[in-house]
């Protein structure tokens, strides 16, 4: 890896040599092993690599939503001039959702299912903002609008949502107090393809009209090429690369980066006969 690519000139996170264990029978167990890497303002920063690597869990450093047996061993995690690692429970209260928010893998897992969608925005922007209802729900209605989901629809509960509007919800309180950061955790992994480029060109478009900045976590490597300005490779708690997207997609560097592409079916690769037999793709490289 090419160690300057990990760092941003206009830095609005950074993380230095952080280090997550997990405690066991035998001792403990080092799952993030001294990662460092910045996140622009305005940039999406990919974070790639196989299952189990250590992605989510520099995710829940982040918003140190870590619970035993994960704790974080070392290092700092600075927004812009707060070192995250040195605040109270109390105080990083404050900092989430309204500086930094998380969209999780399952937005049905994220949403209380007992609840209206209108009571979960409420909740939140009461809770940050100190508005009165009326002010709430108007900015509710707004989100809605940002997402394309009806206004009418706000006091309908999750169940009743499919699961693409699920995860665009779950997105649109996210993005109802401003913050600056959003983490996205594997957001679209469970819909499918079309619905995942809906909710990703979404995503890219409130961006560049908000512009706050994104991690964005997924196994999926050319998924991310396609949305990520920069990307760091995971492999076994360790960042083995980082580099453009344009870079990592036509010109990796790490042998692992190279596996990963390798592992990705290339229709160019179908025998002759079954090749003649399918469609062609629109847009496929």
């Amino acid at each position: 890896m090419s160690k300057e690519f990990a760092f941003h000139h206009d830095p609005l996170l950074r993380v230095r040599d952080l280090c997550v264990d997990y405690i066991t029978d035998d001792g403990h167990f080092r799952a993030v092993k001294n990662v460092s890497f910045d996140i622009g303002r305005g940039e999406i920063f990919g974070l790639a690599g196989e299952s189990g690597c250590g992605k989510s869990t520099i995710a829940f450093s982040i918003n140190s939503l870590h619970k035993p047996p994960a704790f974080i061993s070392h290092g700092e995690i600075w927004l812009e001039d707060i070192n995250l690692r040195t605040l109270s429970d109390k105080e990083l209260n404050v900092i989430r959702w309204s500086e930094i928010a998380m969209v999780f893998q399952s937005a049905m897992n994220s949403l209380n299912p007992v609840l209206t969608i209108e009571d979960q925005f409420l909740d939140v922007i009461r809770h940050h903002k100190g508005w009165n209802d009326d002010m709430s729900r108007e900015r509710a209605l707004q989100m809605l609008d940002l997402v394309n989901i009806p206004r009418e629809r706000l006091k309908d509960y999750p169940h009743q949502f499919s699961g693409g509007m699920r995860q665009r919800l779950v997105i649109a309180i996210a993005l109802s107090l401003n913050p600056k950061l959003i983490v996205m955790d594997e957001p679209t992994t469970a819909l499918d393809v079309v619905v995942q480029r809906e909710i990703l060109q979404q995503i890219f478009a409130l961006k560049q009209e908000f512009g706050f900045s994104v991690l964005f976590i997924t196994h999926d490597l050319a998924l991310m090429t396609q949305l990520s300005d920069r990307i760091a490779i995971m492999r076994d708690g360790d960042i083995v690369e980082v580099n453009s997207s344009k870079q990592i997609r036509h010109h990796p560097q790490h042998d692992y980066t190279k596996q990963l592409w390798a592992s990705f079916p290339n229709i160019h690769d179908i025998e002759p006969e079954e090749k003649q037999a399918a469609p062609e793709l629109e847009g496929t490289e």
